[in-house]
């Protein structure tokens, strides 16, 4: 009773929503799964899920932005990379977005589990994935890349909660090596193609702005201390840290 109050007063509200950002976009840019922490707090302030999966992308958007301005005046990414890789993604997020007017079934949750699971054993032992993956230099992508990328386009429009966890996996193993720099790439393209999708959420009236802005001012300082992290000279053990963390507790949150 006495927090169902807090969350209907207008104060109580405010800060729980800002709190709610600035762990998402930390957790976000660190690894992914911010929305597990966001989506519940945006539904229990009274939106419906919907309106909750569109209204979450403004501060997915701002805090990614954030981050990416940061890892780029650190030489972390290029831009021109960076982007033609987003562009791969985007005719999965249309559709992938058009799809997120549906709420995920039971199976398709238990399905993320075991995707994040193998993913984080996968971070784990890079070195152990075989022939193919260890004999590609580094920097070239394998052409399995980009087809993963307009499927996780696809996911990223659909729902997003825990594409950070499926990006690292993917620029890791098909593309680059060095985690922070996979970690800022993940960031540069999440930020490109979460605007179409925030846009079409807006366009089917599925935002609510006030609400997002405030997640999204939370969201952009968690950014801001999770690019820190990164750049740190332990940012890649961090990084790794973070990732098993939040898997496991997707895990029990989707699978209970």
């Amino acid at each position: 009773m006495i927090i169902s109050s807090f969350i209907q007063g207008e104060e109580g509200r405010l800060i729980i929503l800002f709190l709610a950002g600035l762990g998402a976009g930390f957790i976000n840019v660190l690894a992914g799964g911010g929305s597990l922490l966001t989506l519940p707090i945006l539904i229990l302030v009274g939106l419906n899920p919907v309106m909750a999966n569109g209204t979450n992308r403004i501060g997915i958007l701002l805090e990614n932005l954030t981050a990416t301005h940061r890892f780029h005046q650190r030489q972390l990414i290029g831009l021109k990379q960076g982007g033609m890789l987003a562009l791969w993604t985007l005719p999965g997020v249309l559709s992938g977005t058009l799809a997120g007017v549906y709420i995920s079934n039971l199976w398709f949750q238990r399905i993320l589990v075991g995707v994040l699971i193998i993913g984080a054993i996968t971070l784990l032992v890079p070195n152990k994935m075989g022939a193919v993956a260890n004999s590609r230099t580094d920097g070239q992508p394998s052409p399995w890349l980009y087809p993963a990328l307009v499927a996780l386009g696809f996911y990223g429009g659909f729902i997003q909660a825990g594409i950070g966890f499926l990006f690292i996996l993917v620029l890791r193993h098909l593309l680059i090596q060095h985690l922070p720099q996979v970690n800022a790439y993940k960031t540069l393209i999440i930020a490109i193609y979460t605007l179409p999708a925030l846009l079409i959420f807006a366009w089917m009236g599925e935002v609510r702005w006030e609400i997002g802005a405030t997640i999204a001012v939370g969201g952009v300082l968690g950014a801001w201390l999770a690019s820190k992290v990164t750049l740190d000279r332990r940012g890649e053990l961090w990084i790794k840290i973070a990732v098993m963390v939040m898997v496991g507790a997707m895990a029990f949150k989707l699978w209970v």
